[in-house]
């Protein structure tokens, strides 16, 4: 059997996942509302069948960190029997659907390498397993639980611009990119195309920015605080909110969006203020301009 040497990162990765216990792996109990009572879904219902997934899934990737590639491998045909044979509709969109069978398959070509390149095994089965997981807990996913860890990687981030330690600020870059790729499939069947685009963009862009010889005249501190925000977005946080938040103030994905609709209004409105005062009589008294 293969054993695989975690290094610290990894077992960070390990404690989250293991935390996806309390919520349940396969229980065929749901809500239907905040205020109605439990209900049984019916048999070969979509959320059962998501259930199913999720704890094939899980105990795949409990197999990979044993490494014992053979129980795997029986695994991954189990995982794709389900999957096959499930209606996920209802539960996410074609892009989420899509991306947990673009996740299937890397798990089963990482298998293939399994002896060669281990990391890239454990981030498969990561992946797999944060996907299926996100896919029969909509309201508790695991995946939010890497908030803490992305805010430690551009905090990290941060410290390395002031810091002028260009080294620093890419593995900074490097780490959050890491945990970015294994969240994305779940991320990607909980939220909306638009929202995910603008975080592929700036991961893209932040990448391309950190590994050009030009970066020490940039300003890396607004483009770390941009990824912020759009990161709190993603996540369901306020613009400002600690990076060290209880991870149960995550009720919505939308507060970000809401927050935008509101500084276009202020400044609408500031911008009418500025034409009404334009149209009184010069000798009336002006008052301080707002301050945002």
């Amino acid at each position: 059997m293969l054993r695989i040497k975690l290094t610290w990162q990894w077992a960070m990765v390990l404690l989250i996942l293991l935390g996806s216990l309390y919520y349940g792996s396969s229980s065929a109990w749901a809500y239907q509302a905040d205020d109605e009572p439990l209900q049984m879904n019916p048999v070969g219902s979509p959320l059962v069948q998501a259930e199913r997934l999720d704890t094939a899934s899980e105990t795949l990737y409990q197999h990979v960190l044993e490494g014992n590639i053979n129980l795997v491998q029986q695994d991954i045909r189990e995982v794709a029997q389900i999957f096959e044979s499930s209606s996920l509709q209802g539960l996410t969109t074609v892009e989420g659907i899509h991306a947990i069978a673009e996740s299937i398959v890397e798990m089963k070509e990482a298998t293939v390498q399994a002896r060669i390149q281990e990391e890239q095994w454990l981030t498969a089965s990561a992946k797999l397993r944060m996907a299926a997981d996100s896919l029969s807990h909509p309201r508790q996913p695991v995946w939010l639980q890497y908030y803490k860890v992305i805010r430690e990687d551009l905090n990290n981030m941060n410290v390395a611009v002031v810091a002028k330690d260009k080294q620093g600020l890419k593995n900074g870059y490097e780490s959050l990119r890491r945990h970015y790729e294994v969240i994305r499939p779940a991320v990607i069947i909980q939220r909306k195309n638009g929202e995910i685009a603008i975080i592929d963009s700036w991961v893209s862009y932040a990448g391309g920015i950190i590994s050009s010889t030009s970066t020490a005249s940039m300003d890396m501190s607004g483009l770390i605080s941009q990824g912020e925000e759009q990161f709190n977005g993603l996540f369901g946080k306020k613009k400002d909110e600690p990076a060290l938040a209880s991870l149960d103030s995550v009720n919505t994905p939308w507060p970000w969006v809401v927050w935008s609709g509101s500084f276009i209004l202020i400044i609408l409105a500031y911008a009418g203020y500025r034409k009404y005062r334009g149209e009184q009589n010069t000798f009336q008294s002006v008052e301080p301009k707002p301050k945002f």
